[in-house]
């Protein structure tokens, strides 16, 4: 898949207001939670607590700041002359329009990875390098599964936003929020103790209770 194509489209994904208000939401968590980390260890010194700040952080990044992202990448842009264009250029050089397609994919699954992943890892490496003074001993583990959480998180939602954004069109969003939220509904209301896996907040629920040890 070129590398040129998913940055080009990536860049035309990146132009809505969604995506930069998902932006700014993420840089405000990340300066919060490592101003909280920074004065809990410097009053208490590191310990369980902080690295459960990194887990929770995890999570707060991935339903409010990559929820805000999938929304606005959920449907297709109003402008379309960009994307055209991209698209155009891309078939003259060859590029059929499956590669576009998983291109567009990749670019969406990156811009997650933005807002989600970025974030994650710069107060991952706050509290291991800054904090910690790299003597974390056992609790790197917990910090590297929340990095690893906001990596899975980011894959499975682009591609959730991309399937919508190809099949529903102008309604994505709707086709969204019912993918992430009637499954969800159902899966409590029937299936309250085993239903977790059938839903995708449920299941992103069980993988980051299981990468981050139990300790958020």
């Amino acid at each position: 898949m070129p590398r040129a194509l998913i940055i080009l489209l990536r860049g035309a994904l990146a132009r809505r207001w969604g995506v930069r208000a998902a932006r700014i939401y993420a840089v405000m968590v990340s300066l919060s939670v490592t101003a909280t980390i920074w004065f809990l260890a410097r009053r208490f010194g590191p310990d369980t607590s902080t690295v459960s700040l990194v887990a929770r952080a995890a999570a707060l990044l991935t339903w409010i700041a990559g929820g805000i992202a999938a929304l606005s990448l959920a449907v297709p842009p109003k402008d379309t002359a960009l994307s055209n264009g991209i698209a155009a250029l891309a078939s003259t050089h060859g590029i059929d329009d499956v590669t576009i397609a998983r291109a567009e994919m990749a670019a969406t699954v990156r811009l997650l990875g933005e807002v989600i992943v970025v974030p994650v890892a710069a107060i991952a490496l706050f509290v291991s390098l800054i904090v910690a003074g790299g003597k974390l001993d056992g609790g790197i583990w917990p910090i590297l599964g929340s990095v690893l959480f906001g990596l899975v998180a980011a894959l499975l939602l682009g591609v959730v936003t991309s399937a919508c954004r190809k099949w529903g069109g102008p309604r994505g969003r709707t086709l969204l929020v019912a993918v992430v939220l009637a499954p969800w509904v159902l899966s409590e209301l029937l299936l309250p103790r085993s239903g977790d896996l059938l839903s995708i907040p449920g299941l992103l629920g069980r993988i980051w209770q299981a990468l981050t040890s139990g300790v958020a």
